[in-house]
């Protein structure tokens, strides 16, 4: 063997026993913690104690607690510090610690060693339990009661089923959500954390009081008027049952032919009248017989289609006409200064024998039955868009051209108290004298303007009055004819054409 051969061969040695010297040393380096190349649920451990890779993954990992959100949007925390909840990554880390060789950290160079693994958790379930407990959302069933109250739509039975939370099942749900370090609970996902009481049978008296009064209110009427609807529907009807506070008011009516209604009620499909005090119960605040019959008020029925014919007559026609609603307009065609369009008296005894013989209950189209004298008209084609309006109930005479008010005047009409009423109805105008006398058979009236409108009734001036508007007609009416300060119905004459339409009304 030559010398440089031995040179090489002996360098060699001494370059092997310096990396096995190298390689023990950091063998013995990687001894008191992880070899290199080691990951634990992400975390680098290489170089690193079990203790410091647990502060690690427990510092990655922090949890606070749960929040608990229930079906009413109620929120309760659990914190995992009132829960007495911990974490610890101590026994896994041991585990793959145990699982390595600091003399292999070569080959774990190579190999890039990763693994997962779940902390060990410890959480109170008393206290879970205990904080939930106190959450006001839990409710006893036995202290909950059925109820009658009434809302827009009229009365309802509440509470006669209850949504009630079960604390066991949400016990249970935190419990295994913090196990999970989950951070939100939401109850309206979860059915089985509910439970459903029927109240009904313990409140009996108030579901057989509800039942009658559903019977009632839920007349549901369709009428039919002219173009219209008028619906009776039930927040309507549900008026028609007398209350606590109506009750004293309801004691002093007096039974009056004028007054449909007034001093009746209808009990148990009986019409008769208001029972004492005595004789009777209030259950929430609604009035009843002895045996929890709802009162019905008679009045109170009547008032309805009082209603109905305030916000149904001809002048309130005359405005949907003009607005583009409706082309019917009615009229009450008699000179008695009764504008009344409907027969509320005919609708009401219908009304009245459909609660009493107990067919309320149900749905219904009718036709608004009219009054004797209505009369049914076309404006579209009788009035057009240039007219004169007389609206005697308010005593004003309007003059519309195209569809636009051009003059609005007091007028006096007919003393009806006397049986001069200026007649009703749509009339053209037939002629026009100026500087005329009026004959009646008990007076001569000299008038500067006249426009003919029906027979011997017109519109003109009445230098004898010093007044117009108002109720001047029911004492001191004409007779018969539209009476106008001389300004305006001077005005009127120069403008209006013969043949222009008037319509006359109450």
């Amino acid at each position: 063997m030559n010398k440089v051969l031995k040179r090489g061969l002996i360098g060699a040695g001494v370059i092997l026993v310096l990396l096995c010297i190298a390689y023990l040393g950091m063998g013995l380096y990687y001894k008191g913690g992880f070899p290199c190349n080691i990951w634990i649920n992400g975390v680098y451990c290489t170089g690193k104690t079990v203790s410091q890779v647990n502060e690690e993954l427990l510092a990655m990992n922090g949890y606070d607690g749960l929040a608990i959100m229930d079906k009413n949007g109620e929120r309760l925390f659990l914190s995992a510090e009132n829960t007495d909840f911990s974490i610890d990554y101590t026994q896994a880390i041991e585990d793959v610690y145990n699982n390595t060789n600091p003399l292999k950290w070569g080959l774990y160079a190579f190999e890039n060693l990763a693994v997962e693994h779940d902390p060990v958790i410890s959480l109170s379930k008393d206290k879970v339990e205990e904080l939930i407990s106190g959450w006001d959302i839990f409710i006893d069933p036995k202290n909950l009661k059925c109820s009658i109250a009434k809302d827009g739509d009229g009365y309802v039975l509440e509470n006669a089923t209850v949504i009630v939370p079960d604390k066991q099942a949400i016990v249970e749900k935190a419990y295994n959500a913090m196990m999970n370090r989950e951070s939100v609970l939401d109850l309206q996902e979860l059915d089985d954390c509910y439970n459903t009481y029927d109240l009904r049978g313990q409140n009996k008296d108030k579901v057989s009081l509800f039942t009658k009064i559903e019977k009632i209110q839920n007349c549901d009427i369709e009428y039919n008027l002219g173009d219209e609807k008028i619906i009776l529907d039930k927040a309507k009807a549900s008026d028609f049952i007398l209350t606590e506070k109506e009750y004293e008011e309801a004691l002093e009516e007096k039974k009056s032919k004028k007054a449909p209604g007034q001093g009746f009620f209808i009990i148990n499909g009986v019409e008769t009248e208001l029972p004492e005090a005595e004789d009777t119960k209030v259950v929430e605040g609604i009035v009843t017989d002895k045996d929890l019959n709802p009162i019905i008020s008679e009045s109170k029925m009547y008032e309805f289609f009082q209603d109905v014919a305030e916000a149904h007559d001809t002048s309130r026609m005359m405005d949907n006409y003009r607005q583009g609603n409706s082309n019917t307009i009615i009229i009450n065609n008699n000179s008695k200064g009764d504008g009344s369009i409907l027969d509320l008296e005919s609708e009401f005894e219908y009304l009245k024998e459909r609660v009493m013989f107990g067919y309320a209950d149900g749905n219904e189209e009718r036709k608004f039955q009219l009054s004797e004298n209505a009369e049914v008209h076309d404006a579209s084609t009788e009035l057009g868009n240039t007219y004169i309006e007389v609206d005697m109930g308010k005593q004003r005479l309007y003059y519309y051209v195209d569809g636009i008010l051009n003059m609005d005047m007091p007028v006096v009409t007919g003393n009806v108290n006397r049986s001069r009423g200026t007649p009703t109805g749509i009339f053209p105008v037939y002629n026009k004298r100026y500087h005329t006398y009026l004959r009646g058979a008990d007076y001569v009236s000299y008038v500067n303007y006249w426009l003919g409108v029906h027979k011997g009734v017109g519109i003109h001036d009445a230098l004898w009055r010093d007044e117009f508007g108002e109720e001047i007609y029911k004492s001191d009416g004409s007779h018969g004819c539209i009476n106008c300060p001389i300004d305006s119905v001077s005005t009127l004459w120069d403008v209006v054409d013969i043949g222009t339409p008037v319509i006359l009304y109450y």
